[in-house]
């Protein structure tokens, strides 16, 4: 039986609204996780992302328009598409709606594939809610794992570093509910 046998929770993919923000080690100390559902501190790194990246990519292709001008205008037409795809995000930003994710659930962790560049020294603040009947939680994790897939994809393994054990019994039964409904969905497909 391998390691992977051995966990002491019920681990599932499940689909529900998740946010994270980096916290990279030298910041740690200063930046606090929120105790309370504070939906800027995640939404104002996800700009403050978006505007880095922008400027890098915006330097490069002019840089690229020199020596390639064809394919910068492809780049520069990939980087119109982002824009669209940008304005859906400031619209959900403004809505405060949390984005719906695919993670893989435990009462003590979560796993998702995500485009970041993470050092297992880094932490994560998280930010989910089970249902809509359940109150948004916000915590803060230790990187465990981070798996290449290839290109800039990774899997991201991170551990709760402080979880309730209403949270966990919480995330239990959200699970356990799941199951039942995949086990009924097989069963009707049968």
């Amino acid at each position: 039986m391998s390691t992977e046998d051995n966990r002491q929770f019920v681990r599932m993919d499940v689909q529900i609204p998740f946010l994270y923000r980096i916290v990279r080690q030298e910041e740690a100390d200063q930046i606090k996780c929120p105790s309370f559902p504070d939906y800027s501190y995640f939404t104002d790194y996800i700009v403050g992302e978006l505007k880095h990246l922008d400027e890098l990519i915006s330097r490069k292709v002019s840089a690229l328009n020199e020596e390639f001008p064809q394919i910068s205008d492809v780049f520069r037409l990939l980087e119109q598409k982002v824009e669209i795809n940008r304005e859906r995000i400031d619209s959900i930003i403004q809505n405060e709606e949390v984005p719906l994710r695919w993670i893989n659930l435990s009462a003590t962790g979560i796993g998702f594939f995500a485009n970041v560049d993470l050092s297992t020294s880094d932490k994560v603040d998280i930010l989910y809610r089970l249902d809509a009947t359940m109150p948004i939680v916000i915590l803060r994790c230790d990187v465990v794992k981070v798996v290449s897939t290839g290109g800039t994809r990774n899997r991201v393994s991170l551990q709760f570093q402080k979880i309730s054990e209403k949270n966990k019994r919480d995330i239990v039964m959200f699970l356990q509910e799941k199951q039942i409904e995949k086990a009924r969905r097989k069963k009707g497909n049968l």
